[in-house]
């Protein structure tokens, strides 16, 4: 026994000796030519170890070389796909006998790799022609997990990677590439920290796999994937296979939006204070084409919302099907900028008011998706109209967006209402209905149009259509019909009432328009659009005292107004739900002008065609004496003898109603 164990003994001594002293007998070159021989056989491709190389068996089988250059696919724009300064690895013995795989060491320096389309879609990474489909594995055959593998000291150093596109000429570059993985074995965590540099910018990577086996394998592993960088900052954990398969918590921080998206090469016109902060968080499951977010929380400047999100990219086109609810939504910054004011030496407005905005109109952003949305805002900014909570239900398809609001509340009064915006055409259109009741009319109609002249409680049913490339042509091809119906409430600017009782102080006034109103009890009728002028010629105001009859036109597209009313005193005191029928004077009204600048001037010559008895009579005591002209119908008064040294005064003009001529063709 003791003579075996020595025998033994002096075998292990003569292997050992003979692995240290193998490299200095057998010549590194024939190792060298082997390794390039059988990778251009594999590959098709020449392996060139230009520096230095050594071997060493013992106490790993390790090789190094130096300066390894492996060449690019034939007619690519660089002739090597890889270069390395040095190339370390070393191999434990005794696991490779037993089977097993255990790297003591592999270290990668300054490596650049080029990886390149070209214009027929072929990478550089693909080797000679297609392998042909292997045999179908026999029962007997592995199960296909992974042996032992072990890896100690893996290392890259200062790499650099080059991906090149021939068919778009796409190139982007990564460097300052450094990562080291540690993996004692597949079934203990493996860790992956590295970090690399992109257009500029520097981004970190850590990576830990708690089942190295099961992810190799196709099975669930635990992920924990932190990404981090100044343009963005990702953090996923949960679950993942190499199938794609990933569910688990998410965190999505971008700075600012409109950076990042000039980061990577799209950049997007935003108007300052806007596309800044974006963070998203949830939980995510994906499976192949499909994502979803469920317990999502996104914010976007000072937009924040909650709810759920899928998004399927398997068909033709994306779809996103979303559940938000959503705090007070301000969208004026995301819109483009109004119409600015018109330079010197273009035609103003009538009455100096800006007109509508021939900026370009583009719905075509709708076709690139599909979404259903049910949305839920606490309050919704839009221009300079404020909404209140609302329910919103989207559906676009093809670029046919239709928006359901399905509960609105509006300036104290509520409402619902369906738009329809169609950018399928190369020209955008737009549907739209809209109820209303309750709705305070002086603040909405500032709001949208900067009318101040009309207040009380609105109520309108309407329906338009209208198509065009600007806000111009849509308020010009605008067409629909509805009624609308205003109640205790007031125009500005005129006093009818007063003008019945007095005309001359109605009209003459220099502050009425500033100082007078015509209060009602109810005011309405039902109009038509055609070419964004809008008819009426039922409308009717019920008031004490007075009633109103009217129609006309207002012409959205010139904003101005042309209008006639038909006021009469009645004797009633009676407002809502009083009669029409009413008697005294009637003195039509004629109001024209822009919205801006609305004239109102009475009709009295038709007064006189109507009656001009009556109209006189109803002139006395209407109009306030007036210097030097007497009242029409106005009883004769014996002439005093003027006084000595004065003129006699001239006769009495033969039309009574001649002066009121020249006061009401102002």
């Amino acid at each position: 026994m003791k003579k075996l164990l020595i025998a033994l003994a002096g075998l292990v001594v003569l292997v050992i000796a003979a692995a240290i002293a193998a490299p200095f007998f057998i010549p590194v070159s024939v190792f060298k030519d082997q390794i390039e021989a059988r990778t251009q056989a594999a590959t098709g491709r020449a392996l060139r170890i230009n520096g230095g190389m050594s071997l060493s068996f013992f106490p790993s089988v390790a090789i190094e070389a130096k300066d390894v250059a492996f060449a690019n696919a034939q007619g690519a724009s660089t002739p090597q796909m890889a270069q390395l300064k040095s190339l370390k690895v070393a191999v434990k013995v005794m696991p490779l006998l037993r089977g097993g795989l255990e790297i003591d060491s592999f270290v990668l320096e300054d490596p650049v790799i080029v990886l390149e389309i070209d214009r027929q879609g072929r990478g550089n990474w693909v080797f000679g022609a297609t392998p042909a489909p292997s045999a179908p594995a026999s029962s007997a055959a592995p199960s296909g997990a992974p042996g032992d593998i072990r890896l100690g000291e893996v290392k890259l150093k200062n790499g650099r990677i080059t991906y090149i596109d021939a068919r778009s000429n796409a190139k982007e570059e990564l460097t300052a590439i450094n990562a080291t993985l540690d993996l004692p074995d597949l079934d203990k965590p493996m860790k992956l920290d590295g970090g690399a540099t992109w257009r500029g910018k520097p981004l970190t990577v850590k990576l830990d796999v708690d089942k190295p086996r099961a992810l190799m394998a196709g099975q669930p592993a635990g992920i924990s994937l932190a990404l981090g960088g100044d343009p963005v900052k990702l953090s996923f954990k949960g679950q993942a296979t190499t199938a794609g398969r990933a569910q688990g918590d998410v965190d999505l921080a971008i700075p600012s939006v409109k950076d990042l998206a000039a980061w990577v090469g799209n950049p997007i016109e935003a108007r300052p204070n806007t596309m800044g902060a974006l963070a998203i968080s949830g939980k995510l499951d994906r499976q192949g084409a499909k994502t979803s977010f469920t317990g999502a929380k996104v914010s976007l400047d000072q937009l924040k919302g909650s709810g759920d999100i899928a998004v399927d990219t398997g068909g033709a086109k994306p779809h996103l099907a979303a559940k938000l609810a959503v705090e007070k939504l301000d969208i004026n910054p995301y819109l483009p900028p109004e119409a600015p004011a018109q330079k010197s030496g273009t035609p103003a407005a009538p009455g100096g008011q800006q007109g509508w905005s021939e900026e370009p109109i583009d719905l075509s952003p709708l076709r690139a998706a599909n979404a259903d949305l049910d949305l839920t805002v606490g309050g919704l900014v839009i221009r300079k109209i404020e909404i209140g909570k609302g329910a919103v239900k989207a559906q676009l398809r093809d670029g046919k967006l239709a928006l359901d609001l399905t509960e609105l509340a509006l300036y104290r009064g509520s409402g619902q209402a369906r738009v329809v915006l169609d950018g399928s055409g190369q020209v955008p259109a737009v549907e739209a209905r809209l109820a209303l009741a309750g709705v305070q009319a002086e603040p909405i109609l500032k709001a949208a149009a900067d009318f101040e002249r009309l207040s009380g409680a609105f109520g309108t049913e309407t329906q338009v259509t209208t198509r065009g490339r600007s806000q111009k042509e849509m308020i010009s091809a605008l067409a629909g019909q509805g009624k609308a119906a205003f109640t205790d409430g007031a125009i500005k600017g005129i006093n009818l009432a007063a003008m019945v009782r007095n005309i001359a102080a109605a009209f003459t006034d220099p502050k009425a328009r500033e100082t007078q109103k015509t209060d009602f009890a109810e005011l309405g009728g039902t109009y038509t659009i055609q070419q964004g002028i809008v008819r009426n010629s039922d409308f009717a105001l019920k008031s004490p005292l007075l009633r109103v009859e009217g129609k006309g036109t207002v012409d959205l597209p010139k904003k101005s107004l042309d209008y006639r009313v038909e006021p009469k005193a009645v004797m009633s005191t009676e407002g809502q739900g009083g009669q029409m029928q009413a008697s005294g004077i009637m003195v039509p009204v004629d109001i024209k002008g822009p919205w801006d600048d609305l004239s109102y001037r009475p009709d009295l010559a038709a007064l006189i065609r109507i009656d001009p008895s009556r109209a006189i009579d109803a002139l006395k005591g209407a109009i306030p004496a007036i210097p030097g002209v007497p009242l029409p119908g106005a009883a004769s008064q014996p002439a005093q003898p003027p006084a000595s040294g004065q003129q006699q005064p001239a006769p009495a003009q033969q039309n009574p109603l001649a002066p009121l001529r020249n006061l009401f063709s102002r």
